[in-house]
């Protein structure tokens, strides 16, 4: 059941980049970003199944959030996809702090979900703080190794998973590490990390090959 419904979320996540890349041009892609940002954020906070894989919750929409960087990247000049990632740093930010205030000091329909929201915004304070720390690093090194792969060979596959090689690896390893370390043991640390690593390294190829074909970007020599 796990399968089935990740495929549907793949489909449709790949159906909206899709959309936006295609008609909604660089704002579309600029809100997309956000949105992803924002959603990866609350799901970081859950894991989720696969097969024998334990993986952070927000793998999919994580990959959403790179690939709409990578399409601005193509769209936009260099220095205003950074203004975009430094605004991504300050939403997270604040979303932070209202989900930390939300759940401290706001009173829920029952105590139950009073409950429940402690629970997952305050026991695991540090993924709050883990989250926009590794996320900025990882933009940053986003454009940066980007912007090199490009110049050494324009090719929209190459780039992107090139590039989510690098960059992935550090940041699953940036924030497993400040969100879990003392808290689980170190095996199951490093099996979260590589497990979330290689299930966004899939979907980033899956992506990368559907645009490619769909959007018939061209390969420059």
């Amino acid at each position: 059941m796990n399968e089935i419904l990740f495929i549907c979320i793949l489909i449709i996540s790949l159906v909206i980049i899709y959309i936006t890349e295609k008609y909604l041009d660089k704002i579309g892609l600029t809100v997309l970003f956000i949105v992803s940002c924002i959603l990866s954020y609350i799901l970081s906070f859950k894991f989720a199944t696969l097969s024998t894989f334990t993986f952070n919750c927000n793998a999919i929409v994580y990959v959403n959030m790179f690939t709409s960087l990578y399409l601005l990247l193509e769209k936009s000049e260099k220095k205003e996809v950074k203004s975009i990632s430094n605004l991504s740093l300050i939403i997270n930010i604040f979303i932070g702090l209202m989900l930390y205030l939300m759940a401290s000091y706001t009173q829920s329909l029952t105590d139950t979900i009073g409950i429940n929201m402690t629970n997952v915004f305050i026991e695991n304070y540090r993924i709050l703080i883990a989250f926009p720390i590794s996320l900025f690093i990882s933009h940053k090194i986003l454009i940066l190794i980007y912007e090199k792969v490009k110049n050494i060979y324009d090719n929209f596959f190459i780039s992107t998973v090139t590039t989510y090689l690098a960059v992935g690896l550090i940041e699953s390893i940036i924030y497993v590490l400040i969100s879990y370390y003392n808290i689980l043991d170190n095996q199951t640390i490093i099996k979260i990390a590589l497990s979330t690593y290689m299930i966004r390294l899939i979907i980033t190829v899956i992506y990368s090959i559907f645009l490619l074909k769909i959007t018939n970007k061209k390969v420059k020599k």
